[in-house]
């Protein structure tokens, strides 16, 4: 009986030690339930769940119920969330130099992003280490393309027009500034209401990207030109991540690095459907004026190089880019990788 004693007792001591060392991990996102990110980052979380025994758990908040990127952040720091998926401009408010991929009109054909990308990718990540949060890689999401309830040409055709920006872009503000155009900044959650009441008139995004948040509902028109480059990445806090044991560590770090991975290459293909199920949905396609293209990109070169001075990004990580796309555009003959399309040709990046 003593014997039994003993034995239940070091069950209940080793039931309680594995208790205490169960981590959970709170990650929120504007991504919608049930879309495909949604559906593979809960499937991860399964197989991590699993193959750590149960001392490691993600639960996700999707569809923005956490709040716009900023609060997710805010969230983060307080220590109630541990985690998020953010675009662009919300890893740019942890460090600025994730601005870099988006800039306005920096690449033109998703070839060409990727060849950046296999050069800067992993000083991106470095990036976002050192500023204390941990990161298993970036997914694409396509060109952002104007979208509006009327055809849209040229710069001429969007005067008078409120244009979004995405919360946090910066650089997609001044640009739009520097053309004569009305800048409406929102944060991703508010888009669809802000083209509900006419707060908004004009949106860039993806065709993947208005499927998703149902935007195509409220526009007519799409514009293929590749204004910039939208991608997003799943960032836990260092501090939490570090309290896991290195085994397990090493879990999350391949099983979520296997699925942005996947998401990355998956969301060209998908960008390519978008488009053609938005064209089913009536929307049509407005081809850009003539050096349209050209006359936005002079606009967006001369303004990016002033925030570059003025420090707003690394003037050496922005010069490296640049030398990246010239030796890209070099061997590859490209007309400096002008191209009016809204996809871009190629496949994401491995």
């Amino acid at each position: 009986m003593q014997k039994l004693s003993v034995v239940l007792l070091l069950c209940f001591s080793l039931a309680l030690s594995q208790s205490a060392f169960a981590t959970t991990f709170k990650i929120a996102t504007v991504a919608p339930e049930g879309s495909q990110w949604m559906q593979q980052m809960r499937a991860g979380a399964v197989k991590i769940k699993e193959q750590t025994a149960g001392r490691v758990t993600l639960k996700f908040y999707g569809g923005g119920v956490m709040g716009n990127e900023k609060s997710v952040l805010r969230k983060m720091r307080v220590g109630q969330l541990q985690g998020g998926a953010l675009t662009g401009g919300g890893l740019s408010k942890i460090s600025s130099d994730l601005l870099l991929y988006g800039l306005p009109l920096l690449t033109h054909t998703i070839d060409e992003m990727n060849y950046v990308r296999e050069q800067m990718d992993t000083v991106l990540i470095q990036q976002l280490e050192q500023s204390g949060f941990i990161s298993f890689g970036f997914a694409a999401g396509g060109f952002a393309n104007l979208m509006s309830q009327n055809p849209i040409a040229e710069v001429e055709d969007l005067k008078g027009r409120k244009v979004w920006v995405p919360e946090g872009d910066r650089a997609s503000y001044a640009v739009m500034e520097a053309l004569g155009l009305a800048p409406v900044t929102l944060p991703l959650s508010d888009v669809l209401t802000g083209l509900q009441t006419g707060l908004v008139e004009v949106i860039g995004t993806s065709p993947l990207g208005a499927l998703a948040f149902q935007w195509y509902t409220r526009v007519q028109y799409i514009t293929p030109m590749p204004l910039a480059y939208i991608y997003a990445a799943l960032v836990i806090d260092k501090r939490h991540f570090k309290r896991l044991s290195c085994a397990d560590q090493q879990v999350m770090r391949d099983v979520l690095g296997d699925i942005y991975k996947n998401i990355d290459q998956q969301n060209v293909e998908d960008n390519r459907n978008a488009l053609q199920a938005l064209q089913q949905q009536g929307l049509e396609q407005v081809e850009p004026k003539e050096g349209e293209l050209e006359r936005w990109n002079a606009v967006a070169n001369g303004v990016m190089q002033q925030m570059a001075a003025q420090g707003l990004f690394s003037m050496e990580l922005y010069t490296q880019v640049q030398q990246h796309l010239q030796v890209y555009r070099q061997n590859h003959c490209s007309d400096s990788g002008l191209s009016a399309s809204p996809i871009g040709s190629g496949t994401a990046i491995q």
